[in-house]
């Protein structure tokens, strides 16, 4: 879901303030605060619909702990860009699979598209 933030591979450099607009009009307003226990939830593999992560995800995340909150969500905001992310539709078609297998209940998936912008 998340492109590795760290990765040097990269050649294009992604200007965070375009990144960020990207994302709040992906996300359909403004960019969520990713607090401390959220990634905490992540790294435990607690939290609903996010796949179990490896090792090095694991570090990844501890890492982007340690950021300042203006950091953290430009870093997330670089990783749902068009460019970092997945599409809109692709994403709402994840949220469609993940609601008939039964990861997502009724309120949590009103949520997502609610963060999506979806109707």
């Amino acid at each position: 879901m998340f492109k590795n933030p760290f990765s040097k591979k990269d050649k294009e450099k992604v200007d965070p303030k375009k990144a960020m607009k990207e994302a709040e009009s992906m996300m359909g307003g403004e960019m969520p605060e990713i607090t401390d226990e959220m990634i905490d939830q992540m790294i435990a593999g607690e939290m609903p619909g996010a796949p179990k992560m490896n090792m090095m995800q694991r570090m990844a995340l501890k890492r982007i702990k340690k950021l300042e909150p203006q950091q953290r969500k430009e870093m997330f905001a670089k990783a749902m860009s068009e460019k970092g992310g997945e599409s809109k539709e692709d994403m709402a078609k994840q949220i469609e699979e993940m609601r008939a297998s039964g990861q997502l209940n009724s309120k949590q998936y009103k949520i997502a598209k609610k963060r999506l912008g979806i109707k």
